[in-house]
């Protein structure tokens, strides 16, 4: 779908991988896959929201070249 800030974009709500799997490149071809899934469907970005205390899977994003444009705030009700 697309939106005003990121314009079309894939939507990823938490990447998670099983701890056994971690640092073995599955991320990472994970990643790969949805970009290239993105991109033939005329995506102009990735997006992912990750929880702030996910530090390590942060790094992760960060290597695989992923910023963080904004912060998304809640009130809760």
């Amino acid at each position: 779908y697309a939106d005003i800030f990121s314009g079309r974009k894939c939507y990823v709500d938490d990447l998670v991988t099983t701890e056994g799997r971690r640092s073995s490149g599955v991320g990472h071809a994970l990643i790969e896959h949805l970009a290239a899934r993105a991109r033939a469907c005329g995506c102009d970005n990735l997006v992912l929201d990750s929880g702030t205390q996910r530090t390590h899977a942060h790094k992760f994003y960060f290597r695989e070249g992923f910023v963080i444009p904004s912060f998304n705030f809640r009130k809760a009700l």
